[in-house]
């Protein structure tokens, strides 16, 4: 989950996730959700797991 105010760094966000080829998608207009067995997988390669 990543939630944040504001369009710009939202629309910087998924502009990132769209380059790596990670799904996503928006639950809330200032939510966008990473949920999906094999995109967690690739995020966790590029950031690192969650803590």
């Amino acid at each position: 989950m990543f939630v944040n105010e504001s369009t710009d760094i939202m629309g910087l966000c998924q502009w990132a996730l769209d380059l790596l080829g990670i799904g996503w998608r928006m639950n809330r207009p200032n939510c966008l959700s990473v949920a999906r067995r094999v995109a967690v997988a690739a995020l966790d390669r590029h950031v690192g797991p969650k803590s």
